[in-house]
């Protein structure tokens, strides 16, 4: 009887046991779920905060890309980067612009297989490879490069390849100029001295055509007549010789560009008589002076544009324009410069011919002389200026003078009101 009383009691105890385990397990449950939560929070915390660090490196990394890349971009040297297997990555804007859009193909015509094979296979990692190199963009036009190749290291390894295209068009012009200074400067001494032995004889043949002339008839005194033509045509062709091979002498002041295009129009005026040659004329505002001799830098332009209205027979547009130009160095000195540019509708320059047509005595032309250009080209180089073309046979020439400004600046208020364009017509 007193066990089945006890019974109950015992199955209570064990029911409050039960709970008060199962409320013991719910709290240490409560606390690990809070510690897991707390434990989430700072695993996401510290998640948000290696994100956000990833992106800020990546944000500086992509801000570091760009702006290597715009320094790349602002070279005037071309840049191509190539993988282990040549394969190129990078190509700056200057490249694109030299050699356009560059592939695999493209690389293997610009450098050459062999090339490239011969610096892959060199011992030195570091000492880049220089050459110089012609290379033809789309448009056929042939350019001089100065090319350097260096391997990119990266821990000690070899990871590509940075090459370097620079374009040396104008060292190579400059080079050619001084060759051809040098030739010019022989042959006008050579020149002067052949001209004064000539003078001497001419002179006797002259005194005895003339005295054959008065006192012979017929066949005799045309013959005479003829033989004194001959003369003076070769006396005007040694006058100018000596001109050319003469050093100008220049009676520099501070000239305004205005004053210089307008003695030019003024010059410029016979040549117009003939209504379907137009020129046009227009000078930048605000430009600085000159330093230099008007009469004979009127002269340089003249006989530019008189070679102009020549190569345009049935007659055309010679526009003519003057415009401030970024610096250049002339002897290890850096001027600002004036660009006078003289623009043909013509037929242009054959290829052959371009690097000739400064040279004294050489023309196209049934009457002319060779000397207009080459006179021009002269008194340019007296002002430490420079001539350089371009054309392309069938769509005109274009010549632009190059001449460093009056170091002193000073504007004229004439040359301040003119700036807009101003045209010639017959």
């Amino acid at each position: 009887m007193s066990e089945a009383l006890e019974s109950p009691k015992s199955g209570l105890e064990t029911l409050k046991q039960i709970v008060a385990g199962f409320h013991s397990s719910s709290l240490e449950l409560t606390r690990e779920y809070r510690r897991l939560e707390e434990r989430v929070a700072t695993l996401r915390d510290e998640l948000e905060r290696k994100n956000q660090q990833l992106e800020n490196s990546l944000r500086e990394r992509e801000d570091a890309r760009g702006f290597l890349s715009s320094i790349l971009n602002s070279l005037k040297a071309g840049v191509l980067v190539l993988d282990q297997d040549l394969r190129p990555t990078f190509a700056n804007q200057r490249l694109r612009k030299l050699m356009g859009e560059v592939d695999r193909e493209r690389v293997s015509e610009l450098v050459g297989e062999k090339l490239l094979s011969c610096f892959m296979q060199r011992e030195s990692n570091f000492l880049p490879l220089d050459c110089e190199r012609e290379v033809r963009d789309a448009n056929g036009k042939v350019t001089p490069i100065h090319l350097a190749i260096s391997k990119i290291m990266t821990g000690g390894q070899s990871s590509g390849y940075v090459l370097v295209f620079q374009d040396i068009s104008r060292l190579k012009r400059l080079e050619a100029e001084a060759a051809r200074s040098t030739r010019l400067a022989a042959l006008g001494s050579m020149a002067a001295e052949v001209a004064h032995q000539i003078k001497s004889p001419l002179g006797g043949i002259e005194l005895y055509a003339s005295l054959l002339k008065e006192r012979q008839q017929g066949d005799t005194k045309r013959l005479a007549e003829e033989i004194l033509g001959a003369v003076r045509r070769l006396y005007t062709t040694l006058s100018r010789l000596l001109s050319f091979v003469a050093e100008p002498s220049i009676c520099a002041e501070s000239l305004p560009v205005s004053v210089l295009m307008r003695e030019v129009k003024e010059i410029c005026q016979p040549l117009l008589k003939d209504e379907k040659t137009k020129l046009t004329f227009h000078v930048q505002p605000r430009l600085p002076s000159l330093w230099g001799d008007c009469a004979l830098l009127t002269q340089a332009i003249f006989n530019l544009i008189v070679n102009a209205t020549e190569a345009m027979p049935h007659g055309g547009r010679i526009r003519i324009a003057a415009r401030l130009s970024p610096f250049y160095s002339v002897n290890g000195r850096v001027y600002r410069t004036i660009e006078i540019i003289v623009r043909d509708q013509g037929m242009g320059i054959p290829i052959e011919n371009r690097e000739k047509i400064f040279d004294p005595f050489f023309t196209t032309k049934p009457n002319g002389t060779g000397l207009g250009l080459a006179l021009a080209h002269k008194i340019i180089g007296v002002h430490m200026g420079s001539i350089e073309v371009s054309s392309q046979p069938g769509q005109g020439s274009s010549f632009t003078i190059f001449l460093p400004v009056d170091e002193r600046p000073r504007l004229s208020s004439e040359e301040e009101s003119y700036g807009e364009a101003n045209t010639c017509r017959g």
